[in-house]
């Protein structure tokens, strides 16, 4: 109940939410994703053969195919820069 009726949640589900704090909630998320990123690689990387490795890596493109793109799509619209990112 506390999230669903959270601020943030009502805000961004009816479109009134700030710009900037929607642009640090997507710098959070992005960063996050990028963690994730490196800590299925190391996965791959520490995997005993490429038959264990596949797996992973066809998750790893999972994950980064669209998301990838949403995120810098949402970056342009709100004039966030990459050094604001990393």
């Amino acid at each position: 109940s506390r999230i669903v009726n959270h601020k943030f949640t009502t805000e961004i589900g009816n479109g009134s939410i700030d710009r900037d704090v929607l642009k640090k909630y997507l710098i959070q998320d992005h960063r996050l994703l990028n963690s994730f990123v490196i800590l299925i690689a190391s996965i791959i990387g520490k995997a005993r053969c490429l038959e264990d490795r596949i797996p992973l890596c066809q998750f790893m493109g999972l994950v980064t195919a669209k998301e990838n793109t949403y995120f810098e799509r949402c970056f342009e619209k709100l004039g966030c820069a990459k050094e604001e990112r990393d």
